[in-house]
């Protein structure tokens, strides 16, 4: 009886195989150079005596290794909160857990929170979640929880930077709020109290240095907003800046010493050393609906609150020179900027722009979706699953 001969492969079937194998070597050496990274940074003392650095370190990268079958995935059907890139990971928060996922759609650690109002931010390698008007706050990366915190009053807003240190805004009982700050290890830094407004958001600068408080108080009847700078390090007030005209809707630090307030009626960008406005961009009476800030480019969709109406789509650079803008006859929620697209999400379609403005392409979508963000691709974000957008081709 012959033996019979082992199948031919053709170039393609070869092709797929040899890219396989060496998927697999890298992803080992990948895995090697991530313990021994991480064995010397630790032995070295950047990160000291803490065990929980060497951790988010090596959690960073083995997520990397956490393979699954691509998107889209199937989630269970609970309520969405949020979503958001933590590092290698996409952590999706919902009403009754927060999930970690790899990049080839893994979960990878999922945690059961009860809490009633959960809210997530995330540095990155870490991710705090707090129960919003209650005193619970936790820190976790995306394999663990690392640290339980009992605030002594509700909190209000949390936030961390990138090197994990955390800003807590709580109520007070003396006084109109208060701020803490903890660092990656958390322990009290800082205690920032208010008698004079209403703190609502807290952010501290990549290195922790400085800390911007977002402000809210009533005079003569009319709504303003106060910003107050803090030096970190003695725990002093630097200045304050008052906005009589809107209330902030958020801030962002740009580097150590500049900030984004986006406030309801324009954006500004502000140096933190002397309190001076550098760059200032005034709406003209349209809504802000959502931005991203990335690769020092701002992109800002502009649209009604109150009606289904057509929208603006803006991209700037730091001084707030225009890039471009497109007007879309779509009511767009949310945009993003990922794989060198810009993606704007309404209830119908994604839309797919180049990053000079054209438009090269839309996708249509289910009814539940929830949001859109960039994690290797754009992902949409729907009730009941997990998909990755097809990036269009185009020109640019």
């Amino acid at each position: 009886m012959s033996q019979q001969q082992p199948k031919r492969l053709t170039r393609k079937e070869l092709l797929r195989r040899n890219k396989r194998i060496a998927k697999r070597r890298q992803n080992r050496m990948i895995l090697a150079g991530v313990v021994v990274t991480a064995f010397l940074v630790y032995i070295t003392g950047i990160y000291g005596a803490s065990l929980a650095f060497l951790g988010d370190f090596l959690s960073t990268g083995i997520v990397y290794l956490q393979f699954g079958n691509g998107f889209p995935i199937k989630v269970e059907n609970q309520t969405f909160k949020q979503a958001e890139k933590m590092g290698s990971a996409l952590s999706v928060l919902n009403s009754e857990s927060l999930s970690f996922y790899s990049p080839t759609g893994s979960k990878v650690y999922e945690y059961y929170h009860s809490m009633q109002n959960p809210v997530i931010d995330v540095s990155n390698n870490r991710v705090v979640i707090y129960n919003a008007n209650e005193t619970s706050l936790k820190i976790a990366n995306a394999h663990k929880i690392l640290f339980n915190q009992e605030m002594s009053n509700d909190i209000i807003h949390a936030s961390l930077a990138k090197n994990n240190y955390v800003a807590v805004t709580t109520k007070s009982q003396s006084f109109n709020g208060e701020v803490v700050i903890y660092n990656s290890q958390m322990e009290e830094v800082m205690k920032w109290l208010n008698a004079k407004s209403f703190p609502v958001q807290s952010f501290l600068s990549p290195k922790a240095k400085t800390l911007a408080v977002s402000c809210v108080l009533a005079e003569n009847g009319k709504l303003m907003s106060d910003i107050y700078i803090i030096d970190i390090h003695n725990g002093t007030e630097k200045y304050s800046l008052r906005n009589a005209e809107g209330a902030v809707l958020s801030i962002e630090y740009i580097n150590e010493n500049e900030i984004i307030v986006f406030y309801t009626n324009k954006a500004v960008i502000i140096n933190t050393d002397d309190g001076s406005v550098k760059y200032e961009y005034q709406y003209n009476g349209k809504n802000l609906k959502s931005y991203e800030i990335k690769n020092r480019q701002i992109l800002m969709s502009f649209g009604s609150y109150t009606t289904k109406s057509d929208s603006d789509i803006i991209m700037t650079d730091f001084k707030f020179e225009p890039i471009f803008e497109v007007n879309t006859p779509e009511f767009i929620f949310d945009v993003t900027i990922s794989s060198q697209r810009i993606y704007a999400m309404s209830d119908k379609v994604i839309e797919q722009y180049s990053l000079s403005g054209e438009k090269i392409g839309e996708t249509p979508i289910k009814n539940n979706i929830k949001s859109i963000l960039d994690y290797n691709g754009c992902i949409a974000i729907y009730g009941d699953s997990l998909d990755k957008v097809e990036k269009y081709k185009g020109n640019s």
